[in-house]
């Protein structure tokens, strides 16, 4: 198991020189409105010198002196850069700064880390300020060392030229943070590719995930982050089981690193140091001692030389405490942050697929929304058009239904009408009492159904008292002295529901009609969207995997020359001491019996 996804990553033999074929990935790049050179295209003069075809240039920190800042009363720890003949000094914050910018650059790159901030606890503990702590800025100088050689031997960090501009001599650091393409990067790289490709803002915010403190910023945790304060990303529907077996790889892999052996290791070195404290001690009392036996030359000879063999071993113990703080420990401390990295750059691939998956859902759920909307459409027409049936029947028809029934009335019944009051029986909301009208319409078309202001009653036909087809009508007819005027309550009521009608939708055809057209828009957007988060998403998986594998290939190679390293320092060790004791072992031989 390993962090690629070959099966010879992993399990390849140390002794092996063979290596599987590597092959080149196109990184995947934040969007930027300023072009830069190709990966494997020198741009300038640092450039040209990084690649040197007779061998590569190696970085070296030579010196931190501690400078007075001008702009404030304090003073900061300058390391001087030397790169080929050239000089430049940085401060501690401007490599900070630069691997910040790189993560954001780079957000699928395994960026190096670099040296840990000390905390708020270590500065209490030290009696000096921490950067004036001579050990600690010997790591840091080590460390910020080999940051600066990997990023010059990386196949695509090497050719960056924000990281050629730091090694420049004579550029403001401040100045170039303010500057393209560093100034025109996004805040967020999860929406890089849709704020170069969207139109829609709203779409952009509605298909991205909630940022978090290690998503919104870069992809790569600061230096010292740990990984109980990664947030936990939440799941798939459709997960890649290679990544998933590379996230739980990573894990067991920090596990081992920051835990058992980072426990183990400390307590060893913890131990030396006692070791070669006592034998610093027991030397220099042995060497006292051998002058209170002046009198046997042999026996105070024997006595020093056994004296200076454990002084010898004191030395050599020191030695072997330095180098494996050196060899050992600071490139597994760089290992298990390398850890938090390879956390987080999953961790961002996996956002990347949450965001796919959501700008997925949304587009379902404009689909499901645009066949609802279309089929209100439809049944709104329907109803439209049966309505319209209707309400225009043919002429013919309503005579032969209208004529019938004024003919066929029994005269009887109008004189019961009369003798009970014919008004007093209809349907009207018309006053109680009517000024009869003597004249009468005997025109042959006359029409008892029809009611107007100039048609005049027949007080003969209740028919003709049929209330009006629209109630309001009555508002509009001539006055007449004597008629009750409507209901106030009525007048209150029909004004509400006019101004509620108005209110609530005054054309719901045309208002369903513009959301078809808005959801129509929505879909085509989300299309696009859901396109370049496909594209987006294969891009990073590829360049993710990619850098992996070449994370692997690294992780053997250091790994090989950890344990070479450890292997060496302990056979110096006891080389060291088998020369000193069996040189003591001689003289004591010496002695008389």
């Amino acid at each position: 198991m390993s962090f690629s996804d070959s099966d010879d990553g992993g399990h390849q033999d140390a002794a092996r020189p063979a290596t599987p074929p590597v092959t080149f990935v196109e990184p995947y790049t934040a969007f930027t409105t300023i072009p830069r050179a190709a990966p494997g295209t020198p741009c300038c003069g640092i450039s040209t010198l990084l690649h040197n075809p007779h061998g590569h240039t190696t970085l070296l920190v030579t010196s931190a002196i501690k400078v007075a800042d001008g702009l404030t009363a304090g003073a900061f720890v300058a390391y001087t850069i030397k790169v080929g003949d050239s000089e430049v000094k940085r401060r501690y914050s401007e490599f900070e700064a630069l691997r910040k910018v790189l993560c954001r650059i780079y957000p699928t790159l395994i960026v190096p880390p670099i040296p840990e901030k000390h905390s708020i606890s270590n500065y209490a503990n030290i009696q000096n300020k921490s950067k004036e702590d001579a050990v600690m800025v010997e790591k840091r100088k080590r460390m910020l060392q080999k940051f600066l050689n990997r990023l010059a031997r990386h196949e695509i960090l090497s050719y960056e030229h924000v990281f050629h501009r730091f090694l420049e001599t004579g550029v403001s650091w401040s100045e170039l943070m303010h500057c393209p393409p560093i100034s025109t990067l996004p805040k967020n790289p999860l929406n890089a590719t849709l704020t170069a490709s969207s139109s829609s803002a709203s779409l952009t915010r509605s298909a991205s995930v909630p940022n978090t403190p290690s998503s919104s910023s870069s992809p790569g945790p600061a230096p010292g982050a740990s990984a109980s304060n990664q947030q936990i990303a939440p799941p798939l529907r459709q997960p890649d089981p290679r990544f998933i077996d590379s996230e739980v790889f990573t894990q067991k892999f920090s596990n081992q690193l920051s835990g058992s052996m980072d426990r183990s290791q400390k307590k060893v070195v913890r131990k030396l140091k006692e070791i070669a404290d006592d034998n610093s001690d027991l030397g220099a009392t042995l060497n006292g001692f051998s002058l209170n036996e002046q009198g046997c030359v042999p026996l105070a000879s024997a006595i020093e030389k056994v004296g200076q063999a454990v002084d010898s071993s004191f030395y050599a113990t020191t030695l072997l405490m330095q180098a494996l703080e050196v060899n050992v420990n600071e490139p597994m401390q760089e290992y298990v942050q390398y850890a938090s990295i390879i956390k987080s750059i999953l961790k961002f691939r996996h956002q990347k697929h949450i965001q796919t998956e959501s700008t997925a859902d949304q587009l379902e759920a404009k689909r499901l929304s645009l066949d609802n909307l279309e089929r209100m459409e439809t049944e709104a027409k329907r109803i439209e058009d049966a309505l319209k049936r209707e309400r225009t029947p043919t002429s013919g028809s309503t005579a032969s239904t209208n004529t019938p029934a004024r003919t066929e009335r029994p005269s009887g019944d109008e004189e019961a009408s009369d003798d009970f009051g014919g008004e007093e029986g209809t349907f009207t909301n018309e006053p109680e009492s009517m000024p009869a009208d003597d004249t009468n319409d005997t025109s042959e078309n006359f029409n008892p159904y029809a009611r107007s202001s100039t048609t005049t009653t027949d007080q003969s036909s209740p028919y003709a008292q049929l209330p009006p087809a629209n109630p309001y009508a009555h508002a509009h007819a001539p006055t007449t002295t004597g008629v009750k005027r409507r209901s106030t309550r009525l007048n209150v009521f029909s004004a509400l529901s006019h101004t509620i009608h108005g209110i609530i939708d005054v054309d719901p055809e045309a208002t369903r009609r513009n959301n078809i057209g808005k959801t129509r828009d929505a879909i085509v957007q989300l299309e696009e969207q859901l396109e370049t988060t496909n594209a987006d998403l294969d891009n990073i998986s590829r360049a993710v995997q990619g850098d992996l594998d070449r994370f692997q290939r690294q992780k053997i190679k250091d790994l090989r020359d950890i344990l070479l390293a450890y292997a060496k320092a302990h056979q110096k060790w006891c080389q060291k001491n088998l020369g000193s004791w069996q040189e003591a072992k001689d003289h004591v031989e010496e002695i008389p019996a």
